[in-house]
């Protein structure tokens, strides 16, 4: 079992705004299939629109995060989740007054 505590993980502040901390992906024998993290959008962040090759699983915790996906806006609150699959072209939003943290898994695609 390997267990990784948030506060011992490195955040790397992306381009974006988005501080990531990657709990689970290169540290782990997954051979690059599974990967997981930590995020937190700050107030105003904005992700331009990209896909992934992998299915992405976020659970929010706290604040709201606005997501685009084929034409359609979902606004995500704490308690909810959401799956976007490998090839979908998404954005991601905060356009509240508070942080937005939320836990993520890519599970690439065989």
């Amino acid at each position: 079992m390997i267990v990784r505590k948030q506060a011992d993980i490195s955040a790397h502040v992306r381009q974006d705004g988005v501080a990531m901390s990657d709990f689970f992906g290169a540290c782990c024998p997954t051979d690059g299939k599974v990967s997981m993290g930590y995020a937190v959008f700050p107030p105003g962040t904005v992700v331009p629109p990209a896909s992934h090759t992998g299915d992405e699983y976020s659970y929010i915790i706290s604040g709201k995060v606005k997501c685009e996906c084929n034409g359609k806006s979902n606004e995500l609150c704490a308690g909810e989740a959401s799956f976007i699959p490998a090839g979908e072209v998404h954005s991601s939003m905060n356009d509240s007054d508070e942080d937005a943290t939320l836990v993520w898994m890519l599970i690439e695609k065989e």
